[in-house]
């Protein structure tokens, strides 16, 4: 008699198990700011960069994989998978020199594919303001050197997704 309860109290158990969602689905994340020093860090300078940096081996993105989108000066958004050096995620350090070189490459293709390229800043006459040439991202206004960022902000979507989004000067 104790052998068949305990059988049933299995069965039972299986079925409940079976047929329940034991975990829930993922919940998209409050998002977090990164601050970066005084006067920002200035895209074109690495070096210079990750000098300034305070707290360079803190993890700022606690995740292996990301999607950094680049918006400034660019007419068409770039969204460039990244990913961390280690499984625990990005320093802060390891962010900037990601971002940079992601903005260089970005200006790059830029030349690359415009057929209105880039008038040298010697033969401008509308100041120091870029033309808009029209590549891959149409870049106007600024030049890479003219760029500084000032904050980043990383936000977990409810498919998983990990975003980071860009404050961006000139």
């Amino acid at each position: 008699m104790s052998f068949v309860l305990i059988a049933l109290a299995i069965a039972a158990a299986w079925w409940l198990i079976a047929k329940l969602r034991v975990t829930r689905p993922m919940m998209a994340m409050m998002t977090t700011r990164i601050a970066f020093p005084d006067g920002g860090v200035r895209l074109n300078d690495v070096a210079g960069a990750l000098a300034k940096l305070s707290n360079p081996e803190e993890i700022v993105v606690p995740f292996e994989h990301a999607v950094l989108v680049i918006t400034y000066p660019l007419s068409t958004p770039a969204s460039i998978a990244i990913d961390a050096h280690f499984p625990i995620g990005f320093t802060r350090a390891e962010l900037v020199k990601t971002v940079c070189e992601e903005y260089a490459n970005v200006y790059e293709a830029e030349e690359a594919t415009a057929h209105t390229k880039t008038i040298p800043l010697d033969e401008r006459t509308n100041g120091k303001h870029r033309n808009r040439t029209d590549g891959v991202y149409g870049i106007w206004g600024h030049d890479l050197d003219a760029l500084v960022m000032r904050a980043a902000r990383w936000t977990r979507g409810s498919d998983g997704t990990i975003t980071i989004d860009l404050h961006i000067e000139s």
